[in-house]
């Protein structure tokens, strides 16, 4: 999936430049892409747009809140998830909402799937979507996971 967000960040200014639906998936795949990572790349994007208000429009001042994980959430995600997660929301990266939305997009995964770089992707993906400035600090670990070519 880290392929297709570099993808998206190459060629469109953000999440409403981008084809819909379908249109996306089709040209993902006459780019190369996998259709298994296309059809997740497209499920993140569609809970993106289903939950466009409340991310968009959350109370950006609070990043200290604390959050408490089911136990579900924290077998699946793990320390080291969950520990940047409370990183981006505390360094003001991440709303609430954000940090919530990136929970809930990982949840929807098996749990073989889950992983840090997939966290990673999903908080770049949000950004993005939200055309959102980064600090350097933040904005280098984000690019980090993305593959080694030129992507802005």
């Amino acid at each position: 999936m880290i392929h297709i967000v570099a993808f998206l960040i190459e060629h469109f200014s953000d999440i409403h430049a981008c084809p819909a639906g379908m249109d996306l998936g089709m040209m993902l795949e006459d780019a190369g892409f996998a259709e298994d990572e296309i059809g997740k790349t497209l499920m993140f994007i569609k809970l993106l747009e289903d939950n466009q208000e409340a991310i968009w429009l959350h109370d950006s001042n609070h990043h200290n809140h604390l959050r408490v994980y089911h136990p579900e959430e924290a077998d699946a995600l793990g320390a080291e998830i969950m520990g940047f997660l409370h990183f981006m929301s505390t360094s003001g990266a991440l709303n609430m909402a954000q940090r919530e939305f990136i929970i809930h997009a990982l949840m929807h995964l098996p749990i073989d799937e889950i992983s840090l770089e997939t966290a990673k992707m999903l908080a770049l993906l949000i950004l993005w979507a939200q055309q959102s400035d980064v600090p350097e600090l933040i904005g280098n670990e984000l690019i980090a996971v993305l593959p080694s070519q030129k992507i802005m």
